[in-house]
C-alpha cells in the first residue's frame, strides 16, 4: 500500500485491534528505481499513535526478551502513544546506542517482533517503524542525553561500525576520553559502505557521528588496527582497547569464471554506489545470495540502469535470510527471484563475463535439527545471461595480527568478559562471532563499555 501525498489519514481510537500494521508510506515502485532517497517515508505522530496502540502491553514483554540489545519495548510504545517522545528515546537508549539505525535495518521480524502477541493473530506491532519514528523525531527536537564531566582516562575503539559506535557512545558519555579508529576513508562501517542510501541514508549515519563528535570522541581515518598501528601500541598509548573491526571478507562461490571481468564482490559493488558514487549497470545483472546484502545489491543494480536483475538463491523464498519487507520492495521495483538454484560455473565470451550457469537443487533433509532445511544439486541446468555478477554469499572476519583468533579469522574471546588475548583489550561484534544481525554487534559494544568502564574506574 502506497500513501500519496493526496492521502489522508484518520487514526483510531485506542485501542487499536486492526490486524494489520499502519502502513508505512514509501515513495512509488516507478519513482523510487530513479533515486537513491529513502524508500520508506517514516511514521508522522498520528501514524505513530495508531500504532503503538497497537501493544497490548504484555506482561511477559516477549518482545523484549526475543531483543538481543532487551530494548525496553512495551514501554517506550507506551511513551509513544502518550506523546512523550523524549521519554521514549531516553527508555531506547538505555539499551540501545542506534535506534535510528537499527529501527530501519534490524531484523525486527526475526527478533523483537517475532513473539509480539499481536502477531498470533495479524500482524506483530511494528516495533522497527515505532523506534525510527522516536529516533528521527529526537534528531529534530529532543534533548542530548546527559553525559559525565570527562575524567581523561583514555580508551581506544577500533572499527567504527554498530559495535564501535556503540562502545564509543557509552563511554564517551561516561566521561572517557575515547578515539575511534576506521580502515576506510569514511566512518561508520557497514552501514555507510554496505547498506544503500534508500535503505538506511548516510546521514542518518553521519548523525550519530555527530554527536560522538559533541560528546569529545577523537575520530580517525584511514588508520588500521593490526598494520598501520598494532594492538601492543594502541596498549601502550591507551587504558584500554576495543576491537570491532567487523567482518569484511567475502564468502567466494568457488567456482570457474569467478574472476572474469565483471564479476565482482558485493563489497566492491556497494562501495562503488554507496561511497563512489559510481554505480556499476549492466544488461544482464545476476546477484549470487540470498541475504540483504544480495537484496541491496540487486536493487542497487536497477537504479543504476541496469535492465534485468536476478538473484540467484539454492532455497526458496521461505529459506532467504532478507527481511521479507526488503524483498517485497525489490520485486515491486522489478527484481526477479531465480530461486532452488545453485551456481556452478561463470561462461565468457571474448574474455568478458557472459553467463551464468547454475543447476538446479532439491530439498533434502535438516542441515542440523532444527536448522533450515539442506538442498543438494540436481542434473537439471539453467543458464542466465550475465554481463555483470555480483557474489553476495556472506562475510567471514579476518585476523588482527597481535590477537588469537579461530581458524575463521574470528577474535577469541571471553564470553563473559569480552577480554581478548591482549591485556586491556577486549573485542566484540563480527570480528568475534563472524557476520551476524547489527543489533548484536551494538549490543557487544554496549557490553564492552560497560565492562570496560568498570575496569577503569
Amino acid at each position: 500500500m502506497f500513501l500519496r501525498d493526496n492521502t489522508v489519514f484518520v487514526p483510531v481510537q485506542d485501542p487499536n485491534l486492526s490486524m494489520v500494521k499502519t502502513p508505512m508510506p514509501t515513495q512509488a515502485p516507478e519513482d523510487r528505481v530513479k533515486n537513491y532517497d529513502e524508500v520508506a517515508l517514516g511514521y508522522t505522530p498520528d501514524m505513530a499513535a495508531e500504532e503503538s496502540a497497537r501493544c497490548l502491553k504484555c506482561p511477559g514483554r516477549y518482545c523484549s526478551v526475543s531483543c538481543p540489545a532487551h530494548t525496553p519495548t512495551t514501554e517506550f510504545i507506551a511513551q509513544v502513544r502518550a506523546g512523550d517522545y523524549q521519554a521514549a528515546y531516553e527508555l531506547i537508549s538505555e539499551k540501545n546506542a542506534l535506534p535510528a539505525i537499527t529501527g530501519r535495518v534490524c531484523a525486527q521480524e526475526k527478533q523483537c517482533e517475532l513473539n509480539c502477541t499481536r502477531g498470533i493473530r495479524g500482524e506483530s506491532v511494528s516495533i522497527g517503524r515505532l523506534e525510527a519514528f522516536v529516533a528521527d523525531w529526537h534528531a529534530e527536537h529532543g534533548k542530548p542525553l546527559p553525559c559525565a564531566e570527562p575524567n581523561g582516562i583514555p580508551v581506544a575503539v577500533a572499527g567504527s561500525g554498530p559495535a564501535g559506535m556503540a562502545c564509543a557512545d557509552d563511554l564517551s558519555r561516561k566521561g572517557f576520553a575515547v578515539t575511534l579508529f576506521e580502515a576506510k576513508d569514511f566512518m561508520g562501517g557497514i552501514p555507510v559502505y554496505g547498506i544503500p542510501g534508500f535503505v538506511l541514508p548516510n546521514a542518518v549515519v553521519e548523525r550519530k557521528l555527530d554527536e560522538l563528535r559533541r560528546q569529545g570522541v577523537e575520530t580517525k581515518t584511514g588508520v588500521k588496527v593490526g598494520t598501520d598501528i598494532t594492538v601492543a601500541e594502541l596498549c601502550e598509548k591507551f587504558k584500554a582497547v576495543f576491537v570491532a573491526t567487523g567482518a569484511s571478507k567475502p564468502v567466494l562461490p568457488k567456482i570457474p569464471g569467478e574472476d572474469l571481468p565483471g564479476v565482482y564482490t558485493a563489497n566492491d559493488y556497494l562501495t562503488a554506489a554507496n561511497v563512489d558514487g559510481a554505480p556499476i549497470a549492466g544488461k544482464n545483472v545476476v546477484v549470487l545470495g540470498g541475504g540483504n546484502t544480495a537484496v541491496d545489491a540487486a536493487r542497487c543494480a536497477l537504479r543504476a540502469g541496469s535492465e534485468s536483475v536476478t538473484i540467484v538463491y539454492r532455497r526458496s523464498r521461505e529459506e532467504m535470510p532478507a527481511r521479507r519487507e526488503e524483498i517485497d520492495r525489490a520485486l515491486e521495483e522489478g527484481v526477479t527471484l531465480a530461486l532452488m538454484a545453485a551456481p556452478s560455473e561463470f561462461t565468457a565470451e571474448g574474455g568478458k563475463l557472459s553467463s551464468l550457469v547454475c543447476r538446479k537443487t532439491e530439498f533434502t533433509g535438516l542441515d542440523y535439527p532444527g536448522g533450515r532445511r539442506g538442498v543438494q544439486a540436481t542434473k537439471e541446468t539453467v543458464v542466465f545471461p550475465a554481463d555483470v555478477a555480483v557474489l553476495a554469499l556472506g562475510f567471514t572476519a579476518e585476523p588482527i595480527p597481535g590477537l588469537k583468533t579461530n581458524d575463521k579469522g574470528c577474535i577469541i574471546v571471553d564470553k563473559q568478559t569480552l577480554a581478548a588475548s591482549e591485556d586491556n583489550t577486549y573485542a566484540g561484534g563480527d570480528a568475534v562471532t563472524g557476520a551476524y544481525t547489527l543489533v548484536h554487534a551494538m549490543a557487544d559494544g554496549k557490553k564492552a563499555a560497560a565492562i570496560i568502564a568498570a575496569q577503569l574506574s
